[in-house]
């Protein structure tokens, strides 16, 4: 899977969490928040590229399913740093947990890659 960049990720999550009181959510609902947000922005951004098509002005994001395993990863990514990140300015903040998230991805991904590597060798 192609690395994106986090650099337009990051901005996406911090812009949409500025219009909350962030730093008084729980750390779930941060992280559900942050992945709901990445997620607007990977469809804005597949939306936009096809030809033709006007995305316009979108609504407030709405936060991920709270079973969203990468809401899990992002939680106890917020609880290992207790209120520290309360303290973080929103940039750093999101691109932390964007770096937290794709590491995570990439661990999955090599994770389920060698488990069908050892269940196609029996």
């Amino acid at each position: 899977m192609a690395r994106r960049p986090t650099e337009g990720r990051t901005a996406a999550v911090a812009t949409a969490l500025a219009p909350y009181v962030w730093r008084g959510l729980t750390d779930r609902m941060l992280a559900r928040r942050v992945v709901g947000a990445l997620d607007r922005h990977t469809v804005v951004g597949l939306l936009s590229g096809l030809p033709g098509t006007d995305v316009g002005a979108a609504p407030p994001v709405e936060p991920a399913e709270p079973g969203d395993e990468r809401v899990d990863v992002l939680a106890r990514v917020l609880q290992l740093q207790y209120r520290h990140w309360r303290g973080q300015e929103i940039d750093r903040l999101c691109a932390d947990l964007v770096t937290a998230l794709d590491s995570w991805e990439i661990e999955w991904e090599a994770f389920h890659r060698d488990l069908r590597r050892l269940l196609e060798d029996r």
